[in-house]
């Protein structure tokens, strides 16, 4: 049987600052340019850039984070939801629209125990220990140690099915404004 030969990435990671303690609506519109990184909301990726040209990934591996001294606990309402794009050329061919399409939309938090907490580029990282799917098409692929783990010294983490996106932003939400992202990775 022939080796099957995968690239295997690096992590990348995303960082939003002052997160809003809800999502954009603004940001999960049909819109007339490309969609970037804007207040609440990171690009993590599109079809055109180095990483994935010609690559088309299938799926999207997502490990999210929050940034906050203190108990995270505090912070309510959190969570990161993951919208794939997609281009449509109009009937003139003069311009595009993209068109957004919710992947997931997950609940993120934590249980009694220890917190882990990390210095990754900044102090206070610290990554979830529950995570669940509350909206988006396919289910994603879950772990959330939380069930399993009480001492949550485990991260949890998504498998997500991008479904032919050309773009991938991620929008974040919290209480308290704190700083949000993901580390992430095509496969």
């Amino acid at each position: 049987m022939p080796v099957i030969n995968t690239a295997q990435e690096n992590f990348r990671k995303v960082t939003v600052a002052t997160v809003p303690a809800t999502y954009t609506a603004a940001q999960a519109v049909l819109l007339n340019a490309a969609p970037t990184s804007t207040t609440g909301t990171a690009l993590l990726w599109d079809i055109n850039t180095a990483s994935v040209s010609g690559t088309n990934p299938s799926l999207l591996y997502v490990m999210p984070f929050i940034v906050v001294s203190g108990a995270p606990p505090t912070n309510t309402s959190i969570g990161m939801r993951l919208l794939g794009w997609r281009k449509y050329l109009d009937a003139a061919g003069t311009s595009f629209w993209y068109l957004p399409t919710v992947l997931a939309d997950f609940t993120l938090g934590f249980t009694s125990g220890t917190v882990p907490n990390y210095t990754i580029d900044v102090a206070n990282t610290r990554t979830f220990s529950s995570i669940t799917q509350v909206g988006g098409t396919p289910a994603a692929n879950l772990y959330s140690p939380a069930t399993a783990a009480a001492a949550n010294v485990e991260p949890a983490y998504a498998m997500v099915d991008v479904a032919g996106a050309s773009y991938v932003t991620a929008q974040f939400k919290s209480s308290g404004t704190p700083d949000m992202g993901t580390f992430w990775a095509n496969l």
